[in-house]
C-alpha cells in the first residue's frame, strides 16, 4: 500500500504536455475579401427555338417521289428538301384553267367582230372582256400553285436545322401538307430542371451560363424567360425555360446550366484550410507565431475559395497546409522553416 503514495507521487513530478511545447511546419494564406457570385443549377437538353421553327408544305396536292434531307441535318438557303409530282386533279384543274382562258378570248374576239358589223352591244364586249379576266385571273392562281409542271422540288426557305420530316416517297398528299419543319440557325432554348426550394431566387432577364456535361469547355450564355410555376411530375423539379439568342451548342446537347442571381462580397479561405469536427467548421489562423483556433461558418464555394463568417482575424494569416497537425495555441513555423 506503500507503494500507491509513491506513484501519485512521481505521477504529479512528472512533466505536463503543453501546446507550446512543440511546433509545427505550415503554409498560410492571406485571408481574401473576393465578389462571389450566387447562383443556381440546373440541367436541361438544348432544342430549337420553337418560335423560329417553320412548316415547309406542298403548294397544291401531289404525290411525294424522293426525300433529300433528315432529321437533325443542316441546309442553306435553297436546299432541295422533297421532290413531288403534281396530283391529277391539279393537273386537271390547269388544264381546265388554260382551255377557260382560250374560249373567252375567242369569244371576246367573236364579240367584237360583231360589234363592228353593229350585230353586237358594247355590253356585250364588256361582259367579253370579263369573262377574259375571270378566266385569266383562275389560270394565273394555277400557275402561282405551279400546277403546269409535272415533276417540282421543294427547297429550304432559309438556312436552319431540320427539326423533323413527315413523309416518305410514295405518299399522296394534299395541298397544303408539311412535309418538312425547319428551324432557323442560331437561336435555342433549354427547359432546366431546377430544385423547388431555389425556385423563389430565380426570375426572368437573369443571365445563364450553359455548358455541355460532357465537356465544360463548351458554354454560351443565354438568359431566363420562363419561371415555371408548378412542379415537373416527371422529374420532381421546377422547370425554368432559358433562351440562347446566340445558340453555339448542338440541339440535344445534355447541358448544366448556372443561373446566376448575383454578386456579393465575402471573406475566402481556400477549401483545404476549412476543417470540421463535432463542433462544426473551423480554420487556424496565425497570431504571434501559434495556431489560433477560428470556429466558422461556412458559405458559397467558388473556384477553390470558400465563404466565411465568424470570428476570423482580419490580419492574421489563415493556415492553408499543415492544418490537421495543429492544436490551439501551438507553435508554428511557416514555409517549413
Amino acid at each position: 500500500m506503500k507503494c500507491i503514495p509513491l506513484l501519485l507521487a512521481m505521477l504529479l513530478a512528472a512533466p505536463v504536455w503543453a501546446a507550446d511545447s512543440v511546433s509545427a511546419a505550415v503554409q498560410t494564406v492571406a485571408l481574401q475579401q473576393r465578389m462571389l457570385t450566387d447562383s443556381v443549377s440546373g440541367y436541361g437538353i438544348v432544342s430549337s427555338d420553337a418560335r423560329n421553327v417553320q412548316s415547309v408544305s406542298l403548294p397544291r396536292a401531289g404525290q411525294v417521289q424522293a426525300v433529300y434531307v433528315n432529321t437533325g441535318q443542316q441546309v442553306t438557303k435553297g436546299t432541295t428538301l422533297i421532290a413531288f409530282s403534281t396530283g391529277t386533279d391539279a393537273a386537271l384543274a390547269y388544264q381546265q384553267a388554260v382551255t377557260a382562258l382560250h374560249f373567252a378570248q375567242a369569244e371576246r374576239a367573236r364579240v367584237a367582230q360583231l360589234l363592228s358589223q353593229q350585230l353586237a352591244t358594247q355590253s356585250q364586249l364588256g361582259v367579253a372582256d370579263k369573262s377574259v379576266a375571270d378566266a385569266m385571273a383562275a389560270l394565273n392562281a394555277q400557275q402561282k400553285i405551279g400546277s403546269g409542271k409535272a415533276l417540282e422540288q421543294v427547297v429550304a426557305p432559309f438556312d436552319g436545322l431540320i427539326a423533323a420530316v413527315s413523309v416518305m416517297p410514295g405518299d399522296r398528299l394534299a395541298a397544303g401538307m408539311a412535309v418538312v419543319q425547319l428551324a432557323k440557325s442560331g437561336s435555342q432554348r433549354v427547359i432546366l430542371g431546377i430544385e423547388p426550394e431555389d425556385v423563389t431566387k430565380v426570375r426572368a432577364g437573369m443571365q445563364v451560363q450553359v455548358a455541355s456535361v460532357f465537356n465544360s469547355a463548351r458554354s454560351v450564355m443565354g438568359r431566363v424567360t420562363q419561371v415555371f410555376g408548378m412542379i415537373n411530375p416527371q422529374t420532381q423539379l421546377v422547370d425554368v425555360l432559358v433562351e440562347l439568342p446566340n445558340g453555339g451548342l448542338m440541339a440535344g446537347t445534355r447541358v448544366r446550366a448556372s443561373i446566376q442571381l448575383g454578386q456579393q462580397a465575402a471573406w475566402v479561405v481556400p477549401r483545404s484550410a476549412v476543417l470540421r469536427d463535432t463542433q462544426g467548421a473551423y480554420l487556424f489562423q496565425v497570431q504571434q507565431g501559434h495556431a489560433k483556433r477560428i470556429n466558422v461558418q461556412t458559405g458559397q464555394e467558388q473556384g477553390g475559395w470558400v465563404a466565411v463568417t465568424g470570428g476570423v482575424l482580419k490580419d492574421a494569416p489563415v493556415v492553408s497546409l499543415g492544418n490537421y497537425e495543429l492544436l490551439d495555441g501551438m507553435i508554428v513555423r511557416e514555409g517549413g522553416r
